[in-house]
């Protein structure tokens, strides 16, 4: 740390970060806290400008945290080489090679959604084996799944200002037009990895084909959709102006809404990227005029399909009710995506409480400096301490710990938890940013959920050495409260080598945690608490 290594040559001692030589008292001090949930009403919900990697569909509802209803908006990408039809009849046509009629028909258009999977072996035919990763939920109750047309055009310039780039929140009303599927169900199951499609020959009769995600096979969603009304909207009109180019078709039809409703059921992650994809399947019967002859016989049946992809802008909707159970007295939640969030005010060390249980701690030689007669010293007047015979050297911070315990009554099993919390704070404009130990002391910061003796969840640690030492020292003055919430993929500072501290509205990881707050007649050590490790010049 700066503050240490400016002093340097005054220590006989440093190992990590603690001041121990006969010059200098270190002590260690509680400093009190005050904890307020943050409710949320959304977040941003959109990839324009960043790569979302997991959109939750489905429905999650514990009892102790907001019900989720994941859904998602996409647009659909253009397929290319789009044809219904021969342009002209085999009679007409004078080199033998062309002399063919081809009959397009229309099989099934399959809204197919790849779920995020493993391979985890293989079964005794040697197909690979998957397991679903991350699902939320019980999976044996159907979750109910709308597709609408959107009406809503997905724009990724900001309307009143197309200098500047769109956001959709979670809780954006968009628009639903046309019906293209209902009465439709999520059941994830990893087995879900082939659909079989009825194709039709030009003279009626049926046959089966076997259909896997390719170039990578999985397990996919796979939703049919009314094929009706998208040969209206798509198949009929693949030689009109509105199929001519990306920019026109996307201004015509605008995506697809995939609506999850219900109670209860589950949620499970898509991998939206690369496979997902409205299928259109088709299948050419073709006939030939053979050299020498002058009538049609059947040359053979094609089975093929048309891909529109799910690319351009894509949103995460977020449809959340209250809790159904409330937590426990002196606990706080914890949840992502438009969950809640906590406000952390570092209150600072309670002398009355050191005078009752330390009355002979170092810390008391300065209970002068509470300033504003509040009975805690907190950061800024602990700032002020300084040594006027020794070049007004203040306190030296050691370490700073900031520990959050789960509830394990509430959260008895860590793989439904978040597996990381991000703890941050806000610059002078009120605008969230990283706090600077996640940065320049990324290998000890935490935030990371620790696990007891028994595997059971047991806490979250975060060493914000940096930025209390930053304040004490003088180099910042920031006194706003800390902000806890559930990490996301975004809030990483360092991207591909770069720095960025600004900390986005992003999350979409729908899990929640209950926390135990800072009441010590509750909880004991356990409560939450900052402790701080100091030396001084004795």
């Amino acid at each position: 740390m700066t503050t240490l290594i400016s002093c340097e040559e005054d220590f006989s001692d440093i190992a990590t970060n603690i001041v121990d030589n006969n010059k200098f008292l270190t002590n260690q001090i509680d400093l009190e806290i005050e904890i307020e949930e943050v409710d949320l009403e959304s977040v941003r919900a959109d990839n324009i400008g960043t790569t979302i990697s997991e959109y939750w569909l489905g429905v999650y509802n514990s009892g102790d945290y907001k019900k989720i209803e994941g859904s998602f908006i996409s647009q659909l990408g253009l397929a290319s080489n789009l044809k219904t039809k021969d342009v002209s009849p085999a009679e007409n046509e004078t080199v033998q090679s062309l002399k063919i009629d081809s009959t397009f028909i229309l099989d099934q258009v399959i809204l197919k959604l790849p779920y995020t999977a493993t391979n985890i072996g293989f079964y005794d035919d040697r197909q690979p084996k998957f397991k679903l990763d991350s699902i939320l939920g019980d999976t044996l109750k159907p979750v109910n799944l709308t597709v609408y047309q959107s009406e809503t055009f997905l724009n990724s310039l900001d309307p009143n200002d197309p200098s500047q780039s769109n956001s959709f929140p979670s809780n954006y009303n968009y628009l639903q037009g046309n019906i293209l599927s209902e009465e439709v169900f999520l059941e994830p199951r990893a087995v879900d990895t082939m659909l079989v499609v009825t194709r039709h020959h030009a003279n009626g009769s049926t046959f089966k084909t076997e259909e896997k995600l390719e170039p990578v096979t999985g397990p996919f969603l796979a939703i049919p959709l009314q094929i009706e009304t998208m040969k209206e909207l798509f198949w009929d009109k693949f030689y009109d102006t509105e199929f001519s180019s990306e920019e026109l078709f996307k201004d015509y039809f605008r995506g697809i809404i995939v609506k999850a409703q219900g109670e209860d059921g589950s949620m499970v992650p898509l991998t939206l990227l690369g496979q997902a994809s409205v299928d259109f399947y088709y299948t050419i019967t073709r006939q030939e005029i053979k050299e020498g002859e002058d009538v049609l016989t059947h040359k053979d049946t094609v089975p093929s399909k048309y891909s529109f992809p799910l690319a351009g802008v894509k949103n995460s909707i977020y449809a959340m009710s209250p809790a159904t159970t409330p937590p426990p007295d002196n606990n706080f939640l914890i949840q992502g995506t438009a969950g809640t969030m906590a406000s952390i005010k570092i209150k600072g060390v309670s002398l009355e409480k050191i005078k009752q249980e330390d009355s002979e701690n170092p810390i008391l030689i300065h209970q002068d400096k509470d300033s504003n007669q509040d009975g805690y010293l907190d950061l800024q007047e602990l700032a002020s301490i300084k040594d006027e015979t020794n070049n007004n050297l203040g306190l030296l911070v050691n370490d700073a710990m900031l520990n959050f315990y789960v509830n394990q009554t509430v959260n008895p099993n860590s793989y439904i938890l978040p597996q990381n919390l991000l703890l941050y704070t806000t610059d002078a404009e009120d605008s969230p940013i990283q706090l600077s130990d996640t940065y320049r002391e990324p290998d000890y910061y935490g935030g990371n959920l620790l696990l007891d003796e028994q595997d059971n969840p047991e806490n979250y640690s975060f060493r914000i050495t940096d930025h209390i030492a930053n304040v004490i020292n003088g180099n910042s003055s920031d006194n706003n409260p800390l902000i806890l919430k559930v990490y996301n993929p975004t809030d990483d500072p360092t991207t591909n080598g770069v720095l960025n501290i600004n900390v986005s509205t992003y999350n979409w990881n729908p899990r929640g945690v209950t926390l135990l707050n800072n009441d010590e007649q509750s909880h004991g050590t356990k409560r939450a608490v900052l402790r701080l490790t100091y030396s001084e010049r004795k």
